[in-house]
């Protein structure tokens, strides 16, 4: 089976990307999703030193590359719609690799709360 997937907003393309449901896509997005809850442990636990500011930084330099080549590989994106992945604000890139994901795994995604994560004082 496959996928279709609008890129009009983000990309400006009006043709959709068809996505395969195949184990490498499913592994791959299985793989953003571990990544992102990583990325949010690290900032929820993160401590005051130096060593675990210099943690997050490396976190987030990692996810963000991560996001990027996940959204570019998944698509099958050439070098001009890469290069405009690559100049979208942080933000809309994950928003963006999150819609990708839940289309693929046919769920519907909805931030988690303080209680959900885990992370609730």
């Amino acid at each position: 089976m496959s996928v279709k997937i609008s890129a009009k907003q983000e990309l400006g393309v009006t043709k959709l990307f068809e996505v395969k449901e195949s184990n490498k896509n499913i592994r791959a997005t299985w793989e953003l999703q571990k990544m992102m809850t990583k990325l949010s442990i690290v900032q929820e636990t993160v401590g005051d030193s130096p060593a675990d500011f210099e943690k997050v930084i490396d976190t987030m330099l990692d996810v963000q590359t991560k996001t990027i080549n996940y959204i570019v590989n998944t698509l099958g994106l050439d070098d001009k719609q890469a290069a405009k992945v690559d100049e979208m604000e942080f933000n809309d890139t994950m928003t963006f690799a999150v819609r990708i994901s839940s289309e693929l795994l046919h769920i519907e995604a909805q931030p988690a709360d303080e209680k959900e994560t885990g992370l609730e004082d």
